[in-house]
């Protein structure tokens, strides 16, 4: 007796192409079948003016900071002097409500032309000791853009900024200690 297994016919088996062919014709006819092809559509104007609760906010779509740079040029175009005070409390209240990049370039702009308050509003944003993430646009404390405005500010006389000048230099001191980097560049300017 031997073990040896008797030909018989041949076992057919199904060829996979087949199958992969029958699915693809399937996704084919699905895609066809199933979607609008050539219908009408509403015009995207239509489409974006319909929320989810029925109204759009249309001030989502402004930029960040836009509305402090219209204002701005509406200030420039009046050939006026500029209202520091007005800018400087627009931006206090862009701030307040969370618009972070109109509140900085408001501050930016009262500062840059000399008010004070804006100046050291400046340096507090940037000052490593009061630096809060939630009400800055920086990522994180800029010692030297806190030196720069509140050195301005105290090269008017105003002497909380000559004393936050002083913090910074005291606080620049322990942190150089510990090897703070931002700390030592500092110390050079008071050199």
């Amino acid at each position: 007796m031997s073990n040896m297994v008797e030909p018989g016919p041949p076992v057919r088996r199904p060829n996979p192409l087949i199958w992969i062919g029958l699915i693809v014709i399937g996704l084919i006819i699905y895609i066809f079948l199933s979607t609008d092809r050539g219908g009408w559509k509403k015009p995207a104007g239509e489409v974006a003016e319909v929320g989810i609760s029925g109204e759009f906010e249309r001030s989502l779509l402004i930029p960040p900071g836009m509305r402090a740079r219209q204002y701005i040029a509406e200030i420039r175009e009046a050939n006026q002097p500029y209202p520091l005070a007005s800018v400087f409390e627009k931006g206090s209240g862009y701030q307040k409500e969370g618009s972070l990049a109109d509140a900085h370039l408001l501050y930016f702009f009262s500062a840059r032309e000399g008010y004070l308050p804006a100046m050291m509003k400046l340096g507090e944003l940037a000052d490593p000791v009061l630096f809060r993430a939630e009400d800055s646009l920086l990522d994180r404390a800029d010692v030297i853009q806190a030196y720069k405005w509140y050195q301005k500010a105290a090269a008017q006389g105003h002497q909380p900024a000559v004393d936050r000048v002083r913090n910074l230099r005291s606080w620049a001191t322990a942190e150089s200690k510990v090897g703070n980097v931002d700390a030592r560049q500092l110390l050079l300017n008071f050199e």
